[in-house]
């Protein structure tokens, strides 16, 4: 039994063509998870789940593999365990290779590290957690949200009033979200309960920096900075 790092990159994006294989720091957009994935020592293979043959080109470039056309029925706006079964399915009924693990990955969170995806698979496998995922905290509280009511007032989203400790983010309990990094999840569970979340999971909290995700032209703008701010560095190194 193995763990299956499976790189979601279809190619239909709408807010930002191919967006997948954009350039980021002079690099296409998905060397980064690629690259972060062949670097984690607790992966035993780096499938790329594609559609489009400019995306299998660069995948298969940066070393990962593509040993599949992602069918056209799992290739628009679908739920993400229905790409990562369809490789899992594929990998035990073509090849015969059985997967324990599989890791559902986004080219949209590029500054993901080898150390992220490894401390996600070792905190599943370390539990009996039906799966784990990268998440980062949340910094906009649910407990200071509000809809507006049909007389144009303001309606809190939990219903609390914000006075004493409820104001002070500080004391408020820690909240966490995904950040699309990396979703560490059991075969059984993937294809039993059809969720990469499963009904018990455990969140490995990464920095809200590594957490850039990118979805609109201005995330992309803003991992750009980031890249060029790291370059220096990385130079005197």
């Amino acid at each position: 039994m193995h763990i299956v790092a499976v790189i979601h990159a279809r190619g239909g994006s709408k807010r930002i063509p191919l967006k997948n294989i954009r350039p980021l720091g002079g690099r296409p957009l998905l060397s980064y998870s690629i690259q972060a994935a062949l670097g984690a020592r607790t992966l035993d293979r780096v499938i790329v789940s594609t559609d489009h043959p400019d995306i299998r080109r660069v995948a298969l470039e940066c070393g990962a593999e593509v040993p599949f056309v992602r069918p056209p029925a799992i290739s628009e706006d679908v739920a993400s365990e229905l790409v990562t079964q369809h490789a899992v399915r594929y990998l035990e009924n073509e090849e015969g290779y059985g997967v324990e693990v599989a890791v559902t990955m986004q080219p949209t969170t590029p500054f993901i590290r080898p150390a992220d995806i490894d401390g996600c698979v070792d905190l599943l496998l370390g539990s009996d957690a039906d799966s784990t995922w990268t998440g980062r905290e949340i910094r906009d509280r649910p407990e200071w949200m509000f809809s507006i009511d049909e007389n144009g007032y303001a309606k809190s989203l939990l219903g609390t009033e914000i006075v004493g400790d409820a104001g002070v983010s500080q004391n408020l309990p820690g909240l966490y979200v995904p950040n699309g990094g990396a979703y560490a999840t059991r075969r059984d569970v993937l294809l039993g309960q059809g969720s990469i979340f499963g009904r018990r999971s455990k969140i490995w909290v990464m920095d809200r920096e590594s957490s850039v995700d990118i979805d609109e032209p201005l995330d992309l703008g803003f991992a750009e900075f980031l890249v060029q701010r790291r370059a220096p560095a990385s130079r005197g190194t």
